[in-house]
Formats: structure tokens, sequence, C-alpha cells
């Protein structure tokens, strides 16, 4: 039985052999008609290194994916290094870049002068105003939070109690998690 299964196997290796030799005798003839056969081990070595190059990339990547505790820690820490030092620049240049692109020189001046204002966070702490126990002269000083969303953070918390967690705040009529997010860190709830 064992005969017979290696015997097909044998079969089909030998044809798969033939197959695969005549279409690179098919390759390498329509090849030559186009390149010399200097110009044809340049191009194979082109793409054989250009293939090496790749296969070791991916398995590093994949090596210290799977097996992280092999990496050097210096490595790591060099590489945090220069990304977050890129990202510095980057976003540096990226604000000057299109600042001074999109804007002529006279109109950011003007601008200038009308952004010089000050927010309601400069004098707020973390965590200072309770959510549960606030007046609505402390919600007021949130920033994004005029009278009439105070009034309405009032209202919600006489018809149903306390809130029993911070974001429960978006249920209030009127507030998005964009406008959450900006107050979120100044609140507590007691």
């Amino acid at each position: 039985m064992m005969r017979v299964v290696w015997n097909s196997v044998r079969a089909m290796l030998t044809k798969f052999r033939g197959m695969t030799a005549k279409g690179r005798d098919r390759v390498f003839a329509s090849a030559s008609q186009l390149y010399t056969p200097r110009e044809l081990r340049a191009l194979l070595l082109f793409l054989l290194t250009g293939i090496a190059v790749l296969l070791f990339r991916f398995g590093k990547h994949i090596y210290t994916s799977w097996f992280p505790e092999m990496r050097n820690r210096s490595e790591i820490v060099q590489e945090r290094k220069s990304d977050s030092l890129f990202f510095a620049l980057s976003t540096a240049a990226n604000a000057r870049d299109s600042l001074f692109f999109s804007l002529p020189e006279d109109s950011l001046n003007a601008t200038r002068a009308h952004t010089v204002h000050h927010s309601k966070e400069e004098g707020l702490a973390l965590q200072s105003v309770s959510l549960n126990r606030s007046t609505k002269e402390d919600l007021i000083r949130l920033p994004s939070i005029g009278e009439a969303t105070a009034e309405l953070i009032l209202e919600y918390r006489s018809e149903r109690g306390f809130f029993r967690s911070l974001e429960e705040l978006k249920n209030v009529r009127g507030f998005g998690g964009a406008r959450f997010e900006k107050v979120r860190k100044y609140l507590k709830l007691n």
C-alpha cells in the first residue's frame, strides 16, 4: 500500500518538475530575446536581493512581535525617542506651514490681535467642580458651558436626582461627546 502511494507521489513530482522546467525554459527564451545574458544575470541578482531584503525585514518584524522580550531595551528606547522627536518636529512644521501658507502676513497680525483673550480654563483646577453639588455659577465657569446649558444640567439633576457617573452628563440635551470631553477633566462626581 505504501509503495503505491509513494510511486504516485513520485510520478506527480516528476510531472511537476517537467512542467516547471518547460515554463522556466519558456521564460528564459522570451527573456533572452529582450535582454543579453549579462543583463539577465544583473536583473536576477537585483530581484533576488530585493526579495532577500523583504524577507529579512518581514522576518525581523515577525520575530520581534512574537518574542518582544528578545528585543534590545536600548533599541526600543531609541525607537521611541526618534518617533517622538519626529512627531514633535513635524507637528511644529505643520503648524508653521499651515499658518503662513494660508494667510497673508498682514492678516496674521490682525488675527493675533483679536485672539488675545482669556479662556475659562485658565483659573480652573482639574476636578474642581462637583457635578452633583455645584451651583449655576460654578457650572458657568466650565469651558463651553453658558447660562442655558448650566440651567439644563440643573434641571436634569433636579428631575432625576444625583448623577451616578460623569458619563451621565451626555444625557443632558445639547451635550455631545466633544463638549463632554472638554469639560470632563474639570468635573468630579461629588
